[in-house]
Parts: structure tokens; C-alpha cells; sequence
């Protein structure tokens, strides 16, 4: 018995909508405030954050759908071109979750909203506090104790105490968030969830997908992680008990693992703010760590100490880097969604896929001034714009057929005999099926075929080729996956009337393989298409592309007349509208 595809339902196609909007301000926005380096950038995401949260709160009543939307929008966060995304993503998670909880225990008032607010956007600097502390550690409160003493000694200003100052900030930044809080509040009241169109049906991009943004040429190694993660707590528990020399073995085997492995690590020697940062610390640690008790404006304790929380700085930096990018890598992700995901599967896809198209409708830097009296109707008129988009999104492929069954089972030996069967109805045939060879007994590659000629062209060895890609226990040649596009292609010019793609798997998962072939068939009007699919992926491809159960023949059971029956029906009606 195969799985019906599942279908997310309202609220998470609700959340996609919301959470793709936000996800592109995040990333358009937080690129902007960054690369202009504009201090308290992240205070100015998370108030933008609140306005538009408060006003889509008000907009979709439904609890439950912010925290959804704060999910998807955190992990489109991954596609940034940020060197370390996990600050980001926890931040947008927290937002959600804040001011989720608050109206479920206040409610979607105004009260309810302006505490939220002051709470998400507050959240912005603990966050900030507990990256300082976990990047430099403890000694940075040391430092920033003795400093503080030395301005009240320079100034005579000990009016204001280290707790007061604190209170003042926390103040501040709650203030703000109320401010964000009430403004996306009058500002839905006010009627601008009146807004124009920003975005025309047909511009969602079928199929995209998380797995469809990846760098091609990034390697990646899942088991790097935990790597990572274990050179990592040795280096800081060899920093706390003081054992510099294994401290730097360790911390020092980070850093240039992330150089040589990873490209985006370098992005952060290039800054000059964090060298101007770490030479920073480094100086007060040198200048005032025996101040207090000695009066001394030098200690080589202090400037050690201050090398030291360098280090510790450097190793973080460089590790979270390197966890960021291996974040990104479709193996981990897939684990994430396959496994009683597949609502946040599906939901993040369709986000993704209109990610660009939201994108292209905001207004740019030189514009928002300009139309700031209706961005909040026109981002709440595009979120029901893309809910109605995802809503036909959602509508099950009928002219996608599947043959599945296990491995070696006889996939494409039984796709050729249904192939043939449709000769005599004079129904023109085109793609391709990848015929196994073997040797001994055993599986040792695949042969692809083009079903309208006599090509065919190596696809995949268990013996290493020059120049093909590894992936799993085969390696592929690049040139068969552009033969494979040509097929298709000609198929297309040619007016064919059924397709055959033989197999779709763990490869389109990840975004490549035949997903190119796929979308050009996707473009063509009417395309009746017969694939072949591994059980083991057969749950993974019908949430993907929405195929519905009755078109799924499992050749250990499936009644071959009946499939022939629904293929030829489909052929007959694919016209139909």
C-alpha cells in the first residue's frame, strides 16, 4: 500500500505566506543594515519584525500561525549570504515564539501586543549579551566592570550605578519594541490592509525548493559537524582550566580546517570591525584588568587574558562559521523534513518558491519612503495573494504516473513493457530510461537510452571515472544528466505526448539530477509523465510534487491493467481543463 502525499494544511500555508514575506525583509534588509555596518541593526530587524508580526497577527487570527511562520522564516534564513546564520535564525525563532505566547496568554489585543513587542524586541539584547558571552566568555564582564569604573573615575559621573544603566537600556529597547507594537497595530486599524497587487499569477516557481539554493561548489560532509562540535567544547575546556598548549593544538586545528574547507570563513578576516573589535578588547584587557585593585594602566596578566578571549573569539567565530555552512548541506536537511515533517516539507518548499518574486516586489531603498504609507496593505494584500497561489499549488498532479518498488525489483524492466503497450494506440513516446549493467552477478553501473533513437550514454559507475561526481556508492557523468536535458527537449519540439523519466530519487531531493528535466516539462502544457521511483523515496517524492496515491503502481502488487488504463485516460483527457 503506497502513502498518500500530504497536504499542509490552512495554517501552514498561512505561515508559508507570512514567513516567506518576512524572510525576504530579513534578508534584504539585514544585507542592507550589515554591509553599511549601521550599529543596533539587529534591534532594527527585530522592530520591523514586531510591526509586521502585530499587523499579520491581526490579519490571520488563527493561533498558531506566527510561531509556524517564524519556523519557515528562520530556515530560509539558511539561503543569506551571512558567513553564520544560527544568531539570525534563533533570533527569528524567538521573536515568533515570544509574541506567539503572549497573545495566547493576554490576547490579540493591544495590550497583548505591546507587551509582546517589548518582549520580542527586548530579546534582541539578551540575545546580543549572551552571543558577547559566549563569544569572548566571562572575562569580558571583568573587563567591562573595570572599565566602567575607570569612565565613572575620568568623568565623576557616579550618579548612574551598573544596574541603573542597565535598567535605562532594557528600557530603551522595551520602549521601542511598544512603539513597533502600536504602529503595526494603528496601522492595520487604519484600513492600509488595503493594498495593490504585488505579485501575478504564474510567477510561483513550481518545485523550488530548500535543496534548490545550495552551492554547488561547496562539498559537504554531515559527520563535519559533530567534528566540529567535539574540537570545539575540547578547545574551550581547555581555555577554562587553563591548559593554553592543548587549547591552541585544538582551537588552532579548527580555524584552519574552516579556512581550507570552508570559502565563507574567510569572509570574516576581511572585516575590518572585528579586528578593530578584538584589538579592542585586548587593549582595555591590557590597560585596566589590575586597575582596580593597583591603580596600574598596564598588565601583561591583563593583555594575556585579553589574547586569550581573542582566541577563544577566533575559535567560536570560525566553528559556527563552519556549522552554518554544513547547516545548508541537503543531507541534513532532508533528515530534518523526511521524518513526520513533511507539513514544514512542503510549507517551507512553496515559500521558497516565491521567495524571488517577493523579492522583486518590495520596494527598493530608493522607493520606501516614497510608498511607506502603503507597504504594510500591499505585504498584507501580497500574503492572501500567495495563501490563494499555494491553495492551487497544493492541487494534486494527476498527469504524473509512478512506478515504484524496490531496489533491483525490476523498476525499469517493467516501465519498458509499459512503454511498448502504448505503441499500438500510436502514442509518441519521449525521455529516457537508465538500464542497469551488471557483472557477475552484481550491479555495476547504468546506461542511459534515449527512448525516441538509438543514443545512450554511460550515467553512472560503481568504478571511479575521470572527471564524473561521486554521490552514495556511484559515480555519475555530468555529460549524461545535459544528454538527458536534450532528450527531453527534443521530446518537447517534437510534440511528444508521454514522457518517461527513469528514476527520480535521492539525487533531485538534493536539487540536481534530473530536477533541471523536470521543470522543463513542468513549462510544457498538458505533459503526461511516467517516472520511476525508489520505494525507500516514494513517501519524500509524492509530498514533493503532490502526487495523488491512485497514480502510484507498486510493481510487487499493482494491477498493470488498471495503470495502463489511468495512463491512457489521462492521454486522452490531458486537454481538458
Amino acid at each position: 500500500m503506497t502513502i498518500p502525499a500530504a497536504t499542509p494544511g490552512p495554517k501552514w500555508i498561512k505561515a508559508a505566506a507570512v514567513g516567506s514575506i518576512w524572510a525576504a525583509i530579513e534578508i534584504i534588509a539585514g544585507s542592507f543594515l550589515h554591509n553599511l555596518h549601521i550599529p543596533f541593526s539587529g534591534s532594527m530587524l527585530a522592530m520591523a519584525a514586531v510591526y509586521l508580526l502585530v499587523a499579520f497577527s491581526m490579519h490571520y487570527k488563527e493561533p498558531g500561525i506566527i510561531i509556524r511562520a517564524g519556523l519557515i522564516a528562520a530556515l530560509m534564513k539558511s539561503i543569506s549570504p551571512s558567513a553564520i546564520i544560527l544568531g539570525p535564525m534563533v533570533g527569528i525563532m524567538m521573536e515568533a515564539l515570544i509574541l506567539e505566547v503572549i497573545l495566547l496568554a493576554i490576547g490579540r489585543n493591544l495590550t497583548g501586543f505591546v507587551i509582546g513587542g517589548m518582549l520580542a524586541v527586548t530579546w534582541a539584547l539578551v540575545q546580543k549579551v549572551l552571543n558577547l558571552l559566549i563569544l569572548y566568555g566571562f572575562d569580558l564582564v571583568r573587563i567591562a566592570g573595570g572599565f566602567y569604573q575607570f569612565l565613572v573615575k575620568i568623568t565623576g559621573l557616579d550618579q548612574i550605578s551598573p544596574i541603573h544603566l542597565i535598567m535605562i537600556v532594557v528600557f530603551i529597547y522595551a520602549f521601542l519594541g511598544a512603539t513597533a507594537a502600536i504602529a503595526g497595530y494603528v496601522s492595520f486599524r487604519k484600513g492600509v490592509s488595503k493594498g495593490s497587487g504585488m505579485i501575478r499569477s504564474g510567477e510561483l516557481n513550481r518545485n523550488a525548493g530548500p535543496f534548490d539554493n545550495n552551492n554547488e561548489k561547496q562539498k559537504y560532509a554531515s559527520l563535519n559537524i559533530f567534528l566540529i562540535i567535539a574540537f570545539l567544547a575540547l578547545t574551550l575546556f581547555f581555555l577554562n582550566s587553563k591548559r593554553i598548549i592543548p587549547a591552541l593544538l585544538t582551537g588552532t586545528a579548527i580555524i584552519t580546517f574552516s579556512l581550507i574547507r570552508y570559502n565563507r570563513s574567510m569572509r570574516y578576516l576581511k572585516k575590518p570591525g572585528l579586528w578593530v573589535q578584538l584589538a579592542l578588547i585586548t587593549f582595555l584587557a591590557a590597560m585596566i584588568w589590575e586597575w582596580i585593585n593597583t591603580g596600574k594602566l598596564f598588565s601583561a596578566e591583563g593583555l594575556f587574558v585579553g589574547l586569550e578571549i581573542n582566541f577563544r573569539a577566533l575559535v567560536i567565530i570560525f566553528s559556527f562559521s563552519s556549522v552554518s555552512v554544513e547547516l545548508r548541506n541537503p543531507v541534513v536537511k532532508n533528515l530534518l523534513y523526511r521524518n513526520g515533517l513533511s507539513n514544514l516539507y512542503k510549507s517551507i518548499s512553496m515559500a521558497f518558491a516565491t521567495l524571488p518574486s517577493i523579492i522583486n516586489r518590495i520596494p527598493s531603498r530608493g522607493n520606501i519612503f516614497k510608498y511607506r504609507r502603503n507597504i504594510l496593505g500591499n505585504l498584507l494584500h501580497l500574503a492572501s495573494e500567495l495563501e490563494n497561489m499555494m491553495q492551487v499549488e497544493l492541487i494534486p498532479h494527476k498527469n504524473i504516473f509512478i512506478i515504484t518498488g524496490k531496489v533491483q525489483e525490476g523498476k525499469t524492466s517493467y516501465l519498458e513493457k509499459l512503454v511498448k503497450k502504448f505503441k499500438p494506440r500510436n502514442i509518441k513516446t519521449g525521455g529516457f530510461i537508465a538500464r542497469g549493467t551488471f557483472k557477475e552477478g552484481r550491479r555495476t553501473g547504468f546506461i542511459l537510452h534515449d527512448l525516441s533513437g538509438e543514443t545512450s550514454i554511460p550515467i553512472a559507475s560503481k568504478k571511479k571515472q575521470p572527471g564524473w561526481i561521486k554521490f552514495r556508492s556511484f559515480y555519475f557523468n555530468p555529460d549524461s544528466f545535459k544528454a538527458g536535458e536534450k532528450f527531453i527537449k527534443n521530446a518537447i519540439q517534437t510534440n511528444k505526448e508521454l514522457f518517461v523519466i527513469d528514476e527520480v530519487g535521492p539525487i533531485e531531493m538534493e536539487g540536481k539530477g534530473w530536477l533541471k528535466v523536470i521543470r522543463l516539462l513542468e513549462k510544457t502544457h498538458a505533459t503526461i509523465q511516467i517516472w520511476t521511483v525508489r520505494e525507500s523515496y516514494l513517501k519524500e517524492v509524492m509530498d514533493r510534487w503532490q502526487i495523488p496515491e491512485e497514480n502510484v503502481c507498486n510493481i510487487s502488487h499493482c494491477n498493470g491493467d488498471d495503470f495502463f488504463k489511468r495512463i491512457t485516460f489521462a492521454l486522452d483527457h490531458r486537454h481538458d481543463t
